[in-house]
């Protein structure tokens, strides 16, 4: 065991006497894929050190703060301060640790001292780790993945294959099934651990195929990172199989994903929840088998390169988002995934269920320029503006399509008054999330959800809801801002408050179509900008975590009802994005290998 030890990089110093003592007084335990080695509120009695495999940390909310791979210490805080466990740790693999007793490792390291030097540097080093990335931890991509058919039925052929090859493009990539199983493998867990590690250690990324062998099924899922379930979208039984049951547990939600192939394009999409509702998967991709392109999205999201578009909020001016789309798919970059809020989650979602930039733009004139979706006024119970034309429109333009069955993965962010939160729909009529999404306040009634939550617009909390994305799904994000300099626009120089208009003459300036001498900023004006100013500390925050901000050119004057500029703002759109590609290498390496 000693020359394993050496491997260990808390140990790598150690002279072969050290070796030699540390192997005298450590006891090896395995632990299989999905099973605890420590429990919060345990005494802390051993400390451990990774050999294989790997761990992840998780509090008793629920929340993953820490991977522990091999070469790292566990439990060590709560093993020298004398306390209890704080946190879970529970085997994402098949591995194996170094238990050492107190009493073994007072007696070893007073004999040693370079062993506690090893342990406290191996700590420091996570320490430091922790402290630079002291947020909420992004979604990262796996380097080991396991894939296994839905409801007991059969990979398409080639399906694997193909996927493997998308992967490959971003690195070296290897496909394993229970063929290329070492003959004379020792069944015990630890073994296989070690040989997938010494696989992993050569920089390859394994994609570990299920077969008709039981227990090389169980021996993937339980050595995974990721968990890929296949399944047909069209399929009659969607029940979990055995191996589901199996391999499921043994991933968080955050490391599931869940794939629906169909035999082609024009298939329309549709049933994805009943599949959904048992798997409890993070993300679900939709693929069609004549598709090279659906492949090559999977691939990116799988390897950790998946392109993703933040879009404000902003009402009319968010035509300029679809001429930013318009632009990068143009050039080259493929959207893999549609966030946003407000008019970035109308304009978001309509490219998402497949609408062409053109389609988008015309649906979008339709709505609010012919059958004037947002002119018709009320009585100021509920809100302003009398909602019905708009409904009427947003059921008309997107159906009763549920986000799930969206071609593209998509979320709309609102605002959950009940919770005071975030609310986050990535499940539901797309409308529904349109519409609760752009629920300006006072301006436009709230819209209540079948749980009785009471939605209004996004920008009230989250404006640019670029965590959200960057929480979703590893890789780049272009982050789309309507204006940057909002401020001085609401420096009304030439206004004086004494020019406020009294209620008759403003019925007066309405019944004859009067425009005031000096300019006073309207209640919509007013709600809007209100909105930006609450969530401003958050939008500063989320420009800061863009990979790529894009701040396309709108006119100063234009107003958030201002449908009928979108033409010309989505136009100048596309041609700030397509010069941008050319300067910006960020946005040059996002395009489509």
């Amino acid at each position: 065991m000693a020359s394993e030890l050496s491997k260990v990089e808390a140990f790598a110093e150690l002279d072969e006497a050290g070796l030699a003592a540390l192997e005298g007084a450590a006891e090896i335990k395995v632990v299989r894929g999905g099973d605890y080695l420590v429990r919060y509120g345990e005494e802390a009695d051993a400390l451990y050190l990774v050999s294989t495999g790997r761990f992840y940390v998780q509090l008793p909310n629920g929340l993953v703060v820490a991977e522990i791979g091999a070469g790292e210490p566990v439990g060590e805080l709560a093993f020298f301060s004398g306390g209890t466990r704080t946190a879970d740790v529970r085997a994402s693999r098949d591995s194996s640790v170094l238990a050492l007793t107190r009493e073994d490792y007072d007696r070893i390291v007073a004999q040693h001292p370079k062993i506690a030097d090893g342990i406290l540097a191996a700590v420091s080093g996570r320490l430091a780790r922790a402290t630079a990335f002291s947020r909420a931890m992004d979604a990262k991509p796996a380097t080991v993945i396991t894939m296994i058919p839905a409801a007991g039925t059969e990979f398409p052929r080639d399906f694997v294959e193909r996927i493997r090859r998308e992967i490959a493009k971003d690195c070296d990539t290897r496909m394993l099934t229970v063929d290329d199983r070492p003959e004379g493998l020792p069944a015990d867990g630890e073994s296989f651990g070690r040989w997938l590690g010494e696989m992993e250690r050569s920089g390859q990324r394994l994609l570990l195929v299920a077969g008709p062998d039981e227990r090389w099924n169980k021996q993937i899922a339980r050595n995974g990172d990721d968990l890929v379930i296949v399944a047909p979208l069209y399929g009659e039984e969607c029940g979990r199989s055995e191996l589901e049951d199996y391999a499921i547990p043994l991933f968080l939600r955050a490391n599931r994903t869940l794939v629906l192939w169909r035999e082609r394009r024009e298939q329309p999409i549709n049933g994805s929840l009943r599949w959904l509702e048992s798997r409890n998967v993070k993300l679900h991709h939709h693929v069609p088998l004549d598709c090279d392109e659906a492949f090559a999205r999977v691939g990116r999201f799988l390897c950790g390169r998946a392109n993703g578009v933040v879009l404000a909020g902003g009402g009319a001016l968010g035509c300029a988002h679809i001429g930013v789309m318009q632009g990068m798919i143009e050039n080259g970059i493929p959207i893999d995934f549609y966030g946003g809020t407000s008019a970035g989650a109308a304009m978001g979602g309509a490219i998402a269920r497949g609408l062409t930039p053109e389609d988008t733009l015309q649906q979008m004139y339709d709505m609010f320029i012919k059958a004037k979706a947002m002119k018709r006024l009320t009585f100021p119970v509920h809100s302003i503006l009398d909602p019905r034309v708009f409904d009427e429109q947003l059921t008309l333009r997107y159906g009763e399509q549920d986000i799930a069955d969206l071609p593209y993965n998509f979320f709309g962010v609102s605002t959950n008054l009940t919770t005071n939160s975030v609310y986050v729909h990535r499940r539901g009529p797309l409308w529904h999330a349109v519409r609760a999404s752009g629920s300006l306040p006072t301006i436009l009634p709230p819209f209540i959800t079948d749980d009785g939550d009471v939605l209004v617009d996004g920008g009230v909390l989250d404006n640019v809801p670029v965590k959200i994305m960057r929480a979703s799904k590893a890789g780049p994000n272009v982050v789309v801002n309507l204006r940057d300099d909002a401020g001085e626009e609401w420096r009304l120089r030439d206004t004086k408050y004494s020019s406020l208009r009294g209620r008759w003459r403003l019925f007066r300036d309405i019944i004859f179509r009067r425009k005031p001498q000096q300019e006073f900023p309207s209640l919509v004006d007013i709600m809007s900008r209100s909105m930006v100013v609450t969530s401003a500390s958050t939008v500063r925050q989320s420009l800061d975590d863009a990979d790529v901000l894009l701040v396309p050119p709108i006119p100063k004057t234009m107003k958030i009802l201002d449908w009928h500029l979108g033409t010309e703002v989505s136009e100048d759109a596309r041609r700030y994005v397509a010069a941008r590609i050319q300067e910006q290498e960020k946005l040059q390496e996002m395009r489509a290998a």
